[in-house]
């Protein structure tokens, strides 16, 4: 848990974000690949070759280890040097779903909606449920409705969140970004409901005080 409220004052302006990013192919989710396209520069030979001989060939161990290190660098708001991690691990072991939901986060953050979705539906194949990765889904699913203005996607978004607040009700991430979806649609009352059950929840104090803010200028607290 903790390590996704770490997250917040990256997640929760996501739909703000707006900047230009470098179109390296290291930027981009897989390099920049299509799904037919398997070809490994020179780079990437190198980078294997030194990695296999670093893990003694154990490339699944190598990818979790890249994944790992990609989460901390997200989790220290430095994206694009995540990213790199994340197509590092992804090169490693293709099926990587930690990779691939990271890859969807970044993309969700850049506000890239369709290829973030992409990545969370491929990575969702690898995980299965598990708590952190629904949250950030049904947040992906909010960002690309709201962005496209898509109401199945905000509609998928919502249920998942009224679902994960079933299993986790103190799961302080996920009412942040259902008030937060909420605010973009302009349900401001109800947003303010997610946000004192948020602000109830063991971690409470670390629901982001800018959104509050915004919440407030658009909706004086009931």
């Amino acid at each position: 848990m903790l390590r996704k409220i770490c997250l917040a004052l990256l997640l929760s302006n996501a739909f703000l974000y707006s900047s230009a990013h470098a179109q390296r192919p290291d930027q981009q989710p897989k390099y920049g690949r299509t799904s037919g396209d398997s070809a490994l520069s020179a780079g990437d030979e190198k980078f294997l070759t030194e990695t296999d001989a670093r893990f003694q060939g154990d490339r699944n161990k190598a990818s979790a280890e890249f994944a790992s290190r990609g989460w901390t660098t997200l989790r220290q708001g430095k994206g694009e040097e995540a990213m790199r991690r994340f197509n590092q691990a992804w090169l490693l072991q293709n099926n990587n779903g930690n990779a691939l939901w990271g890859m969807g986060q970044i993309e969700a953050n850049r506000g890239n909606a369709s290829e973030s979705l992409k990545l969370f539906g491929e990575a969702n194949r690898m995980i299965g449920f598990e708590q952190d990765f629904a949250v950030d889904y049904a947040r992906a699913l909010s960002l690309a409705g709201v962005k496209l203005g898509d109401k199945k996607l905000l509609d998928e978004a919502f249920k998942r969140f009224a679902q994960l607040q079933m299993r986790a009700p103190k799961n302080t991430l996920n009412l942040q970004n259902w008030a937060i979806a909420l605010y973009y649609t302009g349900q401001y009352a109800t947003a303010w409901d997610k946000i004192k059950a948020a602000q109830a929840t063991p971690h409470g104090a670390e629901v982001d005080k800018k959104f509050i803010a915004d919440l407030q200028r658009k909706m004086p607290r009931p």
